[in-house]
């Protein structure tokens, strides 16, 4: 099942919101705010890591969630959106989730909502 979602402004970047149940189905939860932003091919590979795990992807982008109501904000600076070939004020973006993944990429069709 393919979500559809757009951004909105965050000071000097631009958020993605992902709701409880979005974040549950990409393994993240209330303790897990750190993920591994992959970006292969025009696509966005977000990935829930743990502590233990930060040592081994040190020289990578790792990103921490922001609260944000009853879900979580993924900050995505412009250098990200522009590899994803994006427009954070016209385009959306279809999420799926992938083997505990998030998978994020710009959206074909238009989302009027």
């Amino acid at each position: 099942m393919t979500l559809k979602k757009s951004l909105t402004l965050n000071g000097n970047s631009w958020q993605l919101y992902l709701n409880k149940p979005i974040s549950k189905l990409a393994g993240i939860s209330s303790n897990d705010f750190t993920v591994l932003l992959t970006v292969e091919k025009n696509i966005l590979y977000v990935k829930k890591i743990t502590g233990s795990e930060m040592s081994k992807y040190n020289n990578l982008l790792v990103k921490k969630l922001i609260k944000r109501g009853s879900g979580y904000g993924l900050n995505l600076p412009l250098p990200i959106l522009e590899l994803l070939e994006v427009n954070p004020e016209t385009d959306t973006l279809d999420l799926d989730i992938d083997n505990n993944r998030l998978v994020i990429r710009k959206s074909l069709s238009r989302f009027d909502g």
